[in-house]
């Protein structure tokens, strides 16, 4: 709720749009920050969900490290378990572009598939 301003200077009609939100204010409410695992792998048509971020990325480090602490796994798996999950959320994300976009069209039966120079006829007797 929005209060009236009262003291020297305020009218009693109010101005037009003042009891809305400016533009720019708008915006930076509104405005959905994109969490940070797909805003550092940059994800493009894969959305993980929340659970599915906590999994991805804590549970990844939290695997590599019970690994190490249990002595089955050098240090060097807190690096490089974490690296090998978001290598494989990229590489999926990436199928995932691939299998969206639409076919390509190939040339029925009659149309030659050519747009420049046609390739020699087929037609004819073999020499």
């Amino acid at each position: 709720m929005r209060l009236r301003r009262s003291g020297p200077g305020a009218s009693d009609v109010d101005e037009p749009g003042a009891g809305q939100p400016d533009a720019s204010r708008l915006d930076a409410k509104v405005r959905i920050k994109t969490p940070l695992y797909p805003r550092l792998l940059r994800l493009r048509h894969v959305a993980p969900n929340a659970w599915q971020r906590a999994v991805l990325g804590e549970g990844a480090l939290g695997v590599a490290v019970l690994l190490v602490l249990a002595d089955l796994a050098t240090a060097w798996t807190l690096l490089a378990l974490p690296l090998a999950v978001a290598v494989v959320v990229k590489a999926h994300d990436g199928l995932a572009g691939l299998l969206a976009r639409p076919p390509r069209e190939r040339p029925s039966e009659g149309e030659q598939p050519y747009e420049g120079e046609h390739p020699p006829s087929r037609t004819g007797s073999a020499a």
